[in-house]
């Protein structure tokens, strides 16, 4: 079954949608006037959906994945799994909420079967990959990439056939070593390691579309031509190519204003990554003691949230009392009385009586 994101603001495929909210930090309460404004939902697909060679759709979102749709069975899979960012769906305070399915309110009365002890370990390890975040892109800030692609001759090195002992490889570009003019051969017994013979104008280069080519070197060019051998780090280029990719994508789609000050120099780790630490692990401490995480915040736990969200702590201050929190989530899990994990079959039931209802009303 094909589907589009924009098939669910359209008659008759708007049918399929149960449920569309506000989330993020508008729905969090930490949105400032720069803020995006997230959008998440759930559709619905008919039990033919999944009984068709064509596989059935899981997700749809637009570009910067501030608009996400999530089919009915990928988010029960995925609170099922106990994910922290579609569990606080099925809490939204009243002012998100943009659209409700009465079939998504039959799923709303039975929320309290995803909330397990396992949303601790799920909570926690979120918050933990937040901390990773926050310091991780601290390469992209302080070590911007040109807008030019890492070259394959970069990373490539030549050990000239008549060079000085002891062997060391020259880069290439510091040998004046032209790979357009030359033809290469793979070594014996090796990896990334190739002859290159010097063969001017007539030679078809080395790279091409993209790739090493490797010739058939005619005998009596062997020791006429060969100029020695050619180190090609193609790990190390592929990498480069990677890391070029994903910063400038990162750098296309981000909210420049978020970065300022880490640009500036003023901080050393990215303060919305460190603030989504604290939330995730102040909802979790909620959910093991009250049974449902904390999704709007209020009072001092907001104002230290915007605290954070502001620069206004020391990232090894922040560290310290991450650790004290976990120490308190993890007294809470003791005694917690939820259950241990989610009862598979009632929400395997849940799944099927929910979509047997909607093919009724539309049958």
């Amino acid at each position: 079954m094909k589907l589009r994101l924009s098939d669910l603001e359209d008659e008759p495929r708007s049918k399929l949608v149960l449920y569309r909210c506000i989330a993020g930090s508008r729905m969090y309460g930490t949105a400032h006037a720069g803020s995006d404004t997230d959008i998440r939902g759930i559709f619905i697909l008919p039990a033919s959906a999944y009984l068709s060679l064509d596989e059935a759709p899981t997700q749809l979102h637009d570009a910067r994945n501030d608009v996400v749709f999530y089919s009915l069975r990928r988010f029960l899979e995925l609170a099922m799994n106990a994910n922290p960012n579609i569990l606080e769906l099925l809490y939204p305070p009243d002012d998100c909420v943009l659209l409700i399915n009465p079939i998504m309110h039959k799923l709303m009365e039975r929320r309290e079967l995803f909330v397990c002890k396992q949303c601790f370990a799920s909570h926690v390890g979120y918050a933990r990959a937040q901390i990773r975040r926050a310091r991780g892109r601290n390469k992209w800030v302080n070590n911007p990439q040109p807008e030019a692609p890492p070259s394959k001759e970069a990373f490539c090195w030549l050990l000239r056939a008549a060079g000085p002992m002891p062997f060391r490889p020259l880069p290439l570009l510091a040998s004046g070593v032209d790979l357009a003019r030359c033809h290469c051969a793979a070594v014996e017994h090796t990896r990334d390691l190739y002859r290159l013979y010097d063969y001017g104008d007539a030679a078809k280069g080395i790279f091409r579309g993209g790739q090493l080519v490797c010739e058939s070197i005619p005998a009596d060019d062997e020791h006429k031509r060969c100029i020695g051998l050619l180190l090609y780090n193609r790990p190390g280029f592929e990498n480069a190519i990677k890391d070029h990719r994903n910063y400038w994508q990162w750098r296309n789609e981000r909210n420049a204003s978020r970065w300022q000050s880490q640009e500036r120099g003023e901080m050393d780790y990215d303060a919305k990554n460190m603030m989504h630490t604290f939330r995730l692990l102040f909802s979790g401490a909620h959910l093991l003691e009250h049974g449902r995480p904390l999704v709007r915040f209020e009072g001092e736990r907001l104002a230290f949230l915007l605290r954070v969200l502001a620069g206004h702590y020391d990232y090894q201050a922040l560290i310290d009392r991450v650790e004290a929190e976990v120490v308190k989530l993890d007294t809470l899990y003791n005694t917690s009385t939820l259950p241990e994990t989610v009862d598979r079959p009632a929400i395997n039931r849940l799944f099927r009586s929910l979509t047997d209802e909607w093919e009724q009303q539309h049958a």
